[in-house]
């Protein structure tokens, strides 16, 4: 009995190790160990000489244990009868009950370990579902925008091709102008051929008369030759006549001495004597005299001739002097003529190429003439002019076409490589929910295992005769099931292992990776949408610019010398094109940060990673998804934020408007709109620009504003104050809008 219970303590001990060998690892030890203690317990019936002939064949170890066990049951049934045999029985059952507890204390255990595997693992199949889900949505979001974005661009190619059918038109209405105008310049060239042939002739009229003119001036350079020599002629004269002159007035000195001495005489004769003298000297004087007188009035005679040959000379030498100063004038005019001659062959060389070009454009039914090749090229400038303008807004329909193009093939790219991400990502969630139901066919099937080895075990401590003699059977059954079992669980190993492996070569940040991708692509997308909103803003408000440009520019080259032209200095597209490139450079840099943060995350938190590709990846999810719900409800408080600022400055304006009766409007960077409660339409408007110091208001020209020249002249020009100004107009509306009640 000693014996015994110190073999039952050493089994009992085994017992012990076999639990707890149990819960470290799966293998069937415990129940190895329990049917070893039952094939000692029987070689103890057999030193008895109580044991059966079924307990003396020798199988392998655990054929032995089984059956040891049943035959410790057939024994239990055959001696019956020794109270200390029923004793042993009593201690077996009770060590078997003992067993029996904790096998299932041990089971509850597996039991709870299993249900918390079950429900880690249905929580992790739920959120890898909601994560596919989402993905799925994303993906056909994602190929919805790209049909869409197909349409826009099949919409682009077909408005392309109008452009391109437009294009042609244009062309070929300029090719046929071009051709009108061709044909024009032939009737030009026509029309000049012919009045060169007129210039022609009147250049050789002006040759003849040239030649006229040479002769003429040849005849008189003889004249001029003939007068000449009659002035050297009279020169003589002249020179004889001066000493004819010069001997006349000594004769007539001589003359008035003879007289002098005569009346001298006249008073000396008092004599007789002197008085016979001197009648004797007066009388052969008086002789003399006569001759003298006739001396005299022949000398008068050459003194008049003398005088009509000066008189004649003066002439002579005025003539002389303006045929020298014709003369003169000649020679330059002779140097003018072959310099007029050579400029008019040129010109007759330029005005045969404008006859040939006024013939080949002026229209052949009409006659060749300047009137009208003028008209003629008027027209053809006027087209130019309308064609050149059609051409400038072609080009410019081009080119936002080819913007708008490229725009939208860069979005589809952008959208292609978001496209891809997502797919890679959505075949890594694929992948993952794979290995998850790979795993969660295994978690099955050991379930199963477990149920059936509970069965199993429930069959075995049973205690029924009636299945006493299947017994064998039954073990036979239960080893083969067991082998089996054991094969499934080292193929498990195996897929196990070989799953590590390709865990191991996966990046270990593809999930996180995969959440922050698609928030990223969730915040890009409502940026992109918002930006795209704003874009076509921008845009249509460009247009409205452009033409307001125009229709100011038209009215300021009409009323040049009446108004003052105001333009913008800082252009608003201009500004928001710079505001949009530095919010796409912001979104760039923003996005680089993340990617520099995912790096960090990779190099640094590798554990978590490795964790969250092992077992935490609910944890992850659950936390990722939280910070969601965070990230929702911050953009709805902010959305709320912005509502009722939005609604408290719409209040605000509204007072503003129903207080002082004007309602202002921002239409660019400085720019305001303002309009009054009395206006009659829509058109009547004023427009303000604050300059860049915040300090001074300026008011633009619109054709309402020309229309209150007075009052601007009056209370602006003078005192310069704006409220003023408004107060008045809102006076002069009200009147107008009362007595038009009134009336």
């Amino acid at each position: 009995m000693e014996n015994n219970r110190a073999e039952n303590t050493g089994h009992g001990d085994t017992i012990d190790d076999s639990f707890t060998s149990l819960s470290k690892r799966l293998s069937f030890d415990y129940l190895n160990a329990s049917f070893e203690l039952n094939r000692k317990k029987r070689k103890l019936y057999d030193m008895n000489d109580i044991s059966s002939d079924g307990h003396n064949s020798t199988v392998d170890e655990r054929n032995v244990s089984q059956e040891g066990f049943g035959g410790g049951v057939s024994q239990c049934s055959i001696a019956v009868q020794s109270p200390w045999e029923t004793r042993r029985m009593k201690a077996d059952l009770i060590e078997a009950r003992s067993r029996i507890t904790m096998l299932k204390k041990e089971i509850e255990h597996q039991n709870t370990e299993l249900a918390t595997s079950q429900l880690k693992s249905q929580h992790k199949i739920s959120s890898l579902e909601k994560e596919l889900a989402h993905s799925v949505k994303k993906v056909t979001d994602l190929e919805k925008h790209v049909s869409t974005l197909r349409k826009r661009e099949q919409v682009a190619k077909e408005e392309l091709v109008k452009t391109k059918n437009q294009f042609n038109i244009l062309k070929q209405s300029s090719d046929d102008e071009l051709f009108e105008l061709r044909r024009a310049v032939k009737e030009w060239e026509q029309k000049y051929d012919y009045e060169t042939g007129q210039l022609n002739s009147e250049i050789r009229d002006l040759n003849q008369q040239m030649m006229d003119i040479e002769d003429q001036l040849s005849m008189v350079q003889e004249e001029l030759d003939s007068y000449k020599e009659l002035t050297d002629s009279l020169q003589s004269k002249a020179n004889s006549y001066d000493s004819t002159k010069k001997e006349l007035d000594d004769s007539q000195e001589r003359l008035a001495e003879a007289e002098s001495k005569i009346k001298s005489l006249e008073y000396e004769i008092g004599s007789y004597e002197d008085w016979k003298n001197l009648s004797k000297l007066s009388t052969s004087r008086l002789a003399n005299y006569t001759e003298m007188e006739k001396e005299v009035g022949r000398l008068k005679e050459e003194s008049r001739n003398l005088h009509g040959v000066i008189g004649n000379k003066m002439l002579l030498e005025e003539q002389v002097a303006s045929l020298k100063t014709r003369l003169e004038n000649f020679e330059k005019n002779e140097v003018d003529v072959v310099a007029v001659s050579v400029k008019v062959k040129e010109l007759e060389r330029e005005l045969a190429d404008w006859r040939k070009l006024a013939v080949d454009f002026c229209p052949k039914n009409s006659a060749c003439n300047p009137v009208v090749v003028r008209s003629h090229i008027d027209q053809i400038l006027q087209k130019d002019v309308i064609l050149t303008n059609e051409k400038t807004s072609v080009k410019n329909e081009k080119n936002q076409v080819q913007a708008a193009i490229a725009e939208t093939k860069s979005e589809n790219e952008q959208l292609q490589k978001q496209l891809e991400d997502y797919k890679r990502s959505l075949k890594h969630h694929q992948s993952i929910l794979h290995r998850v139901q790979k795993k969660l066919h295994l978690v099955v099937g050991e379930r199963d295992c477990w149920k059936q080895l509970l069965d199993s075990y429930e069959k075995d401590l049973t205690i029924n005769p009636s299945t006493v003699s299947n017994q064998e059977q039954l073990m036979r059954t239960r080893i083969d099931m067991l082998e089996k079992q054991l094969v499934g669980y080292r193929e498990l190993n195996g897929k196990l292992e070989g799953e590590l492996q390709s865990a191991k070569s996966i990046p270990e940040s593809m999930g996180m990776d995969s959440a922050l991708t698609s928030e990223q692509y969730e915040k890009l997308r409502r940026e992109i949408d918002t930006l795209r909103l704003e874009n076509d803003k921008l845009k249509r408000r460009k247009e409205e610019l452009e033409l307001e440009l125009e229709n100011v520019t038209l009215r300021a080259e009409l009323n040049r010398d009446r108004f003052q032209v105001v333009r913008y200095t800082d252009s608003p597209a201009n500004e928001a094109y710079e505001a949009h490139g530095k919010e796409l450079e912001k979104l760039q840099a923003e996005i680089e940060r993340l990617r520099m943060r995912n790096r960090k995350l990779e190099e640094g938190n590798d554990e978590l990673t490795m964790r969250l590709n092992d077992s935490n990846m609910t944890m992850n999810v659950m936390e990722l998804n939280n910070m969601r719900a965070q990230v929702q409800s911050l953009e709805a408080k902010n959305q709320h934020i912005k509502e009722i600022y939005k609604a408290a400055s719409n209040e605000f304006r509204e007072v503003c408007y129903m207080l002082f009766g004007y309602r202002v409007d921002r239409v660019g960077n400085t720019n305001y709109r303002i309009s009054s409660m009395y206006a009659e339409s829509e058109e009547e408007y004023l427009n303000f620009r604050l300059n860049e110091s915040g300090t001074v208001l300026n008011m633009l020209e619109t054709a309402y504003s020309e229309s209150l020249a007075d009052m601007v002249q009056s209370q602006l020009g003078t005192h310069g104050s704006l409220p003023a100004f408004l107060s008045n107009l809102t006076l002069d509306l009200f009147n107008r809008t009362t007595v038009m009640v009134q009336g």
